[in-house]
């Protein structure tokens, strides 16, 4: 028999249907704007939106920006130097993006939120 579950999800257990749902990749939820080397930095950027999606406090909203902040040099580590040069620089303005714009986007709740999931009992 299956039941539903509100337990802590990770993004990695998030069900295809669960991430369309959530997750946008780079640039605001229903945002006409898309920001450059959205591409690259897609799986840095979904992280991201699930943190959002969690939400709860603002220090979760700057847990999740610092999050993004570093996932999106991780990406950039694997590039060779003059790509390095040309990417660096985005981490910098995706993260200063969030932190002044991010709010509107960011659940504000009484506690964190998970989406349900199916398990078998």
């Amino acid at each position: 028999m299956k039941t539903q579950s509100t337990h802590v999800v990770k993004y990695e257990d998030l069900t295809p249907k669960q991430k369309a749902t959530i997750i946008n990749g780079c640039g605001g939820k229903g945002g006409w704007v898309r920001p450059p080397h959205g591409v690259f930095f897609k799986t840095s950027c979904s992280h991201h939106d699930y943190g959002y999606f969690k939400g709860h406090t603002e220090e979760n909203r700057a847990a999740a920006d610092r999050m993004l902040y570093r996932l999106m040099r991780e990406d950039c580590s694997t590039l060779s130097f003059f790509k390095k040069l040309r990417y660096r620089p985005w981490c910098l303005a995706y993260y200063l993006g969030v932190r002044v714009m991010g709010w509107r986007y960011f659940y504000y709740g009484p506690e964190k939120r998970y989406p349900k999931m199916e398990v078998e009992s």
